[in-house]
């Protein structure tokens, strides 16, 4: 039997699983990849770009996704982006859900075990 991807261990592994995915999906956007919050708060603060969209995982090494979503909704110049924000996470649990949803998210998804069904995720959720 073939296999289908690798298994996404829902571990430090992830953003490379997570570039995998995003590599073979060809999205016509640009994508960066951080691995804490406080570097993607960096460049969001340093650059005049404006994000497509932001997929984050809750739990991160330093400033945790939901401490990310907070710092941009304080900074006016990031706020007034509009930048669309999405939670990707493993495992989904009730108080993070609550508290991610007071942040003004647009979803939380929770991550997928095989790597095409995370990818067919990735892939609606940009869609």
């Amino acid at each position: 039997m073939a296999a289908a991807g690798p298994q996404v261990r829902h571990r430090d592994d992830d953003p490379d699983i997570f570039k995998l995915a995003i590599s073979e999906l060809a999205l016509p956007h640009p994508v960066i990849v951080f691995f804490n919050g406080q570097t993607a708060l960096n460049y969001l603060k340093s650059t005049s770009e404006i994000p497509f969209l932001i997929i984050s995982e809750i739990s991160m090494p330093g400033m945790s996704g939901l401490e990310l979503r907070k710092q941009i909704d304080q900074d006016s110049g990031l706020r007034k982006k509009c930048i669309q924000f999405v939670f990707m996470t493993h495992p989904v649990e009730e108080k993070l859900v609550e508290e991610a949803y007071e942040l003004t998210i647009q979803a939380l998804f929770e991550k997928k075990f095989s790597f095409a069904s995370w990818k067919a995720q990735l892939g609606f959720i940009i869609a």
